[in-house]
């Protein structure tokens, strides 16, 4: 499993620090990068008119900077990879257990209709059917297997 980490760092005369913040898809971390170092270019009130050659402030796809002198805040993308592993008991149709070796959470999608639906029943899983869908088409999920 691909995750991404967002680093701010942070060397001012304001603060100092390091913050770190998870995400499952890079576009969503690249967009947080984004919104927060055009936040602070505002709060620095940074212009680049008036500042020296030593001094800078860009956002490429995976880090961003702004460097006044002394004062700079940093942001970088990292990318890393979790071995996450999920094991699916099935007997006689039903799932009988999970067992991950991290923790995930599991949701089970019965679409199965019987043979002669009570009222309603069909509707129940296309429903369903229709909910599983759209949660698939959601950035990060992809099919495994």
């Amino acid at each position: 499993m691909k995750f991404y980490i967002l680093v701010h760092t942070q060397d001012t005369d304001g603060a100092w620090g390091c913050n770190v913040k998870p995400f499952m898809d890079r576009q969503a971390a690249q967009d947080a990068m984004r919104e927060n170092w055009q936040d602070s270019v505002k709060s620095w009130e940074y212009d680049a008119h008036k500042h020296h050659d030593e001094d800078e402030c860009e956002c490429g796809t995976d880090s961003a900077v702004i460097r006044e002198g002394m004062d700079v805040e940093h942001w970088r993308i990292e990318e890393h990879e979790l071995d996450v592993q999920v094991a699916v008991r099935v007997k006689g149709g039903l799932v009988e257990e999970v067992h991950a070796n991290a923790d995930v959470s599991m949701d089970v999608f019965d679409l199965d209709v019987s043979d002669f639906p009570d009222e309603g029943e069909q509707d129940e899983a296309d429903r369903k059917e229709a909910e599983l869908e759209e949660l698939v088409k959601s950035p990060g999920w992809r099919a495994v297997w």
